[in-house]
């Protein structure tokens, strides 16, 4: 008897101790996935710090490259104006901006050029897009509204960029706007 006695003795001790294991094993998991849980998120808070910052570069860049192509083409748009529609530019601007900030207004035009009977408003676009079509000609009537020292000139809109597929200048044409493009 005394036997089974040591027995349970022994099985009690190595249950208390395997509790104790138990215990010590589920506070370090408890520690850890703590720890892991925190390196998550510093991951997921540096990893949108990232992406902000990124995001930030890229709209900077996109930026840049509507002023690039601008200046590519903004050389030849007195020259156009002159050899297609006969008639010589008296001024010509680009990056015009609008803004009436009691009405909340800001609005860059990015060039036009003015003959005495016609105003050419350009509108470049990088990568030119089938909606970009509707937006220039509703932006070509908020033109007339901020500068109507225009509005008894004829608005002939130009749409402007380094290349354009046969398809999107018939959109164009059919649009009533002119397509220019960059050519050497």
């Amino acid at each position: 008897m005394e036997k089974v006695e040591e027995r349970v003795d022994r099985l009690e001790r190595l249950m208390e101790y395997l509790i104790e294991e138990m215990a010590d094993f589920k506070k370090w998991v408890i520690r850890y996935t703590a720890e892991t849980d925190r390196k998550i998120e510093e991951y997921r808070e540096e990893h949108r710090k990232e992406l902000r910052e990124l995001n930030k570069r890229w709209g900077e860049i996109a930026n840049k490259m509507g002023t690039i192509v601008e200046d590519i083409v903004f050389p030849a748009f007195k020259p156009v104006v002159r050899k297609y529609f006969q008639c010589e530019p008296e001024r010509a601007y680009l990056r015009v901006v609008y803004e009436n900030r009691k009405k909340g207004i800001y609005e860059e035009f990015d060039a036009f050029a003015v003959c005495e009977k016609q105003v050419f408003l350009l509108e470049v676009k990088t990568t030119p897009r089938e909606k970009h079509i509707e937006e220039f000609k509703e932006k070509a009537k908020r033109f007339l509204q901020y500068f109507p020292e225009y509005a008894d000139k004829e608005l002939i809109l130009i749409m402007g960029s380094l290349s354009f597929s046969e398809g999107f200048i018939r959109l164009l044409s059919q649009a009533g706007i002119y397509a220019m493009a960059f050519r050497e």
